[in-house]
């Protein structure tokens, strides 16, 4: 299951990468933009991958126009038992990664501190053409494509980390760079990392979608 807020740049960008190059493999479970918590606990026992964009704190990770949606002590464990979870936000990899562990999560990725990048407002309608936020979106991408391969928690999140260095080493832009570093020396893999779900089809050549309409309340 994919969650896909856009109701913001941040939000929006990331969510955007997501549709291009992920959507297609997660059908049908794929929540896109206003999502409640009633909605997500309702769909939750179903699939084994549970990837979630949003805005984070180390507590707790947010959907569309901020609403919590998995919080730490407030969520059915049995909903996100024996589920391999992808956390793309900030924070949440501090307190709400390890807390799903412990309740039953096979593995969970995400980041200790803020997940930061430099973006292009110009392509915000479709920010897969986004050549600066691309240094940064690619690798997450990367890491979530080899989850649904079928390939283990553990060489998804080493890909993702791989992927944040070789594109700081070439970059030229010190504040693009700074940002990959940070994010690579804060991701997280919390868990079992040989923790896997069940492949999905491939996608060889994804077709770009319409420009994306910001989502708003």
């Amino acid at each position: 299951m994919l969650t896909l807020p856009m109701f913001d740049p941040p939000t929006q960008c990331m969510s955007g990468f997501l549709t291009r190059y992920v959507v297609p493999r997660t059908m049908p479970f794929q929540l896109v933009g206003p999502l409640s918590t009633k909605r997500l606990f309702s769909t939750l026992p179903k699939g084994d991958v549970l990837i979630m964009v949003g805005h984070g704190a180390p507590t707790l990770i947010t959907g569309q126009n901020e609403m919590v949606l998995l919080e730490v002590k407030k969520y059915n464990a049995n909903y996100i038992a024996g589920k391999v979870i992808k956390l793309i936000s900030c924070e949440s990899g501090r307190i709400l990664a390890p807390d799903l562990v412990e309740n039953g999560a096979l593995s969970v990725q995400g980041y200790t501190e803020d997940l930061i990048w430099v973006l292009d407002y110009d392509y915000i309608t479709r920010p897969w053409a986004d050549k600066m936020a691309a240094t940064a979106m690619l690798p997450i991408v990367c890491s979530t494509q080899l989850l649904l391969d079928g390939k283990t928690s553990q060489e998804a999140f080493d890909a993702e980390v791989e992927g944040f260095s070789l594109n700081a080493e070439k970059e030229e832009d010190e504040l693009i760079k700074a940002c990959l570093e940070f994010d690579r020396d804060n991701a997280v893999l919390l868990g079992d990392g040989e923790a896997r779900v069940k492949a999905r089809p491939k996608i060889s050549f994804p077709i770009p979608p319409p420009p994306l309409i910001p989502l708003r309340a």
